[in-house]
């Protein structure tokens, strides 16, 4: 293992004792990680949040209730009442079910589930206790912190206001007291009823023009892009795996270098094994990649990009992705002859890739066919999973089937590249 550290060890000394490197190692994708975050928003959070809401109810009652909703909190998406604009990735469905919609949450493809149950006017013009469901993971994104949540808790209270103040006004004019004598305006109980309510509209309507105890903006004006990616929260992770690809496989044209000035072949002829230098060259690799990442995701912290409250996940993330972009590159470079092509194909797997796999922009805002075919790479998988953490608030268990891939990625191109590796 010694010998292998030292291996990598030498060959990042000689990649960084060239300055050429270190332009496309920190200049660059500051530079671009800066830009593109201002230019795509410039805000560092989603600027909207994908809800299922199912309205088991169906009355004009709960038609106002999820008014109330919309109104406190204008970044809501509410599905399926909102799959028109496709932002609610319903597929072919146009409906969901309550089974359907937990599945949804637990797998991170919308933020929470609303309930409105059945009987929910019947109870609300009797005064009788109403629960409405509310489903969120577990993993802290439904805490105390949840906007979700608190838009929620304001419509609920609003409403209870609104009930209470009906009560009181309705049974203060049915228990009129005149002369010491009990009067009422009310024919019969239907007529009370139906005061009680209009009493009770005119009250949450005066209520719903005070200001809201919880102020929702829009981040990005009135766009309908969807629940994903603006500003340095799609630019970092992006320019971060673009900039992976960029670093780790023009780490190819050095493996041809190496080969041409007898670098490698002196290399083995030393007491060696050939498993420890190819062990030490993978190290090396591997670590550029994650100085990669680190140089990226250090521009999203001074902007104060909010990565989420899963650290652990964003690392596997990033290693599971550099192992896969490693192993391509170990890949590729048993096919390669010289130097120039390694550094052409670099640029063109990395440039391709990348937009490919929604680096450069979400994948959700591309047809259905192109999100398919970019799922064919490694970087939708990663750029998935730091959507699921970053603007979801999902965390490890919730990206380990995009680690999982990657990994399998990894181990094929490397069962590749090792077998065909030239040495000499």
């Amino acid at each position: 293992m010694r010998k292998t550290l030292f291996i990598a060890l030498n060959d990042l000394r000689v990649y960084f004792s060239e300055r050429g490197n270190l332009v496309g190692l920190v200049v660059l994708p500051i530079t671009l990680t800066v830009m593109l975050g201002f230019i795509s928003g410039g805000d560092n959070s989603p600027s909207r949040i994908r809800i299922d809401l199912i309205d088991l109810d169906q009355s004009d009652t709960s038609a106002q209730f999820i008014s109330n909703l919309r109104q406190v909190n204008e970044t809501l998406i509410l599905c399926p009442s909102d799959s028109d604009s496709d932002n609610c990735d319903l597929g072919d469905n146009d409906t969901l079910s309550v089974e359907q919609s937990i599945e949804r949450v637990q797998n991170v493809d919308t933020r929470a589930l609303i309930v409105i149950p059945q009987g929910y006017s019947d109870n609300l013009q009797t005064a009788q206790a109403i629960a409405i469901d509310y489903y969120a993971r577990t993993d802290g994104s439904g805490g105390f912190n949840d906007p979700v949540l608190a838009s929620l808790q304001t419509v609920i209270q609003r409403t209870n206001a609104a009930i209470h103040a009906s009560n009181v006004g309705t049974d203060a004019i049915a228990n009129l007291i005149v002369n010491d004598e009990p009067i009422s305006i009310f024919s019969d109980e239907a007529e009370q009823v139906t005061f009680a309510e209009a009493l009770r509209i005119e009250a949450e309507t005066m209520l719903s023009q005070q200001s809201d105890s919880v102020n929702f903006v829009l981040t990005s004006g009135d766009s309908e892009a969807g629940n994903l990616g603006t500003g340095f929260g799609q630019a970092v992770p992006g320019q971060g795996a673009t900039f992976v690809m960029f670093t780790v496989l023009g780490g190819m044209a050095i493996l041809m270098r190496e080969r041409r000035e007898w670098t490698l072949q002196r290399l083995i002829v030393l007491p060696l094994s050939r498993a420890q230098v190819l062990g030490g060259k993978i190290l090396a690799f591997v670590a550029l990649g994650m100085i990669q990442f680190a140089v990226v995701f250090a521009v999203g912290l001074i902007t104060g990009t909010d990565f989420g409250n899963a650290p652990l996940a964003i690392l596997l993330l990033m290693l599971a992705f550099v192992l896969a972009t490693t192993a391509l590159a170990f890949a590729v470079a048993t096919r390669l002859k010289n130097e120039e092509q390694a550094g052409g194909l670099a640029l063109l797997i990395s440039f391709t890739l990348a937009p490919l796999g929604g680096a450069w922009w979400p994948l959700d805002i591309t047809p259905s066919f192109m999100q398919t075919i970019g799922h064919f790479t490694p970087t939708a998988w990663v750029m998935d999973g730091f959507q699921d953490i970053i603007f979801f608030g999902g965390g490890l268990v919730d990206v380990l089937p995009e680690i999982g891939v990657l990994l399998l990625i990894a181990a094929a191109f490397f069962a590749i590249g090792i077998r065909g590796f030239q040495y000499e």
